[in-house]
């Protein structure tokens, strides 16, 4: 069996747990751990094609699998446009770094959710689309200016502290804080202790800590991922993350945000193969309103090792690319 195979194998198996899950959900009583606490530990995937915002050819939040399947695209054409966008055109002998189509793991299906497809991550506002101000955009673009410099410095080749935050491998084109289904390495761990929970990421292998039962704490810097505080609500893990470093909010990876986000996560198992997960983003800085979003985890095959900074090539051919440049120049 080959990678491909396997992936779409997992992805029909995650759409049959999912259903499964349904069945199990109305009289479903979620196990504890020794400390009375819903157990939410294991390795759960948020791979999805659903898009965070509704696009326009859908006009609902649900649609049933009839037409999930008659207006979605075919995974091989989108990973054919992966393939060939922009750096990443495999068939261009310009080229020297695309990505083979076996590196991605987007997904076959639309979130299921109780039975139905949703059509989009936000579920308020109702519109599926994210409440931005009139001046949010402007605003977000002076993030990135303040914090890297950027048009003028971000993206230079002087030295590696010009290069985008991914090229350092310091942080990837996912969404951890709220998680949001990206290009492949869609896989999270829940380990859960009495005063502490971690999330875990696969992508960046990023660790979020969570103190349970604890305030924020009142600190002189900004924590990478964030300032997280949890607690249990009835079934239900809820997690409060604030205090977001500039840096990662700047980076331009995930949800736009400023460093005044205040991010509550709900994690709720409402099956022996499902986990429910929700978020809402409070940024008066760039929106109209707080707003959520909705989508299920179903178990993983497993963490695999994100290991980006080994043998990091793209990064010292990026910096001789620019010497070379440079020397021709003269």
């Amino acid at each position: 069996m080959n990678l491909q195979t396997s992936r779409v194998t997992a992805a029909l198996c995650s759409v049959l747990f999912s259903t499964a899950a349904i069945s199990q959900q109305g009289n479903y009583v979620a196990p504890t751990l020794d400390f009375g606490v819903p157990d939410l530990q294991g390795v759960w995937s948020y791979e999805t094609r659903t898009s965070l915002q509704r696009p326009e050819h859908y006009t609902e939040l649900e649609i049933d699998e009839e037409s999930m399947l008659a207006t979605l695209e075919p995974t091989d054409v989108i990973l054919d446009d992966y393939q060939n966008f922009g750096t990443n055109r495999q068939n261009d002998p310009a080229n020297v770094g695309g990505y083979s189509p076996e590196y991605f793991s987007i997904g076959d299906s639309l979130a299921l959710i109780d039975g139905k497809y949703r059509t989009s991550i936000i579920v308020d506002p109702p519109d599926g689309q994210i409440p931005w101000r009139e001046q949010g955009f402007a605003i977000r673009r002076q993030q990135g200016q303040e914090v890297f410099g950027f048009p003028d410095s971000l993206g230079r080749s002087d030295g590696s502290e010009g290069r985008p935050l991914s090229d350092r491998c310091l942080k990837a084109f996912s969404s951890s804080t709220p998680f949001l289904s990206s290009v492949y390495n869609n896989n999270m761990q829940i380990v859960q202790s009495p005063e502490h929970v971690v999330l875990l990421v696969e992508m960046v292998h990023d660790a979020r800590i969570v103190k349970i039962d604890q305030e924020h704490k009142d600190l002189p810097y900004h924590k990478w991922g964030g300032d997280s505080v949890g607690y249990y609500e009835d079934d239900s893990l809820v997690v409060v993350t604030k205090n977001f470093n500039p840096w990662e909010i700047a980076s331009g990876f995930g949800v736009s945000a400023s460093t005044n986000m205040v991010l509550t996560e709900r994690f709720r198992r409402v099956g022996d193969a499902e986990l429910r997960y929700s978020f809402t983003i409070d940024d008066p800085t760039l929106y109209t309103q707080p707003w959520s979003g909705e989508m299920p985890m179903v178990p993983s095959q497993g963490m695999y090792e994100y290991a980006c900074h080994e043998g990091n090539h793209a990064l010292p051919g990026i910096l001789a690319g620019a010497r070379r440049l440079e020397s021709e120049e003269d």
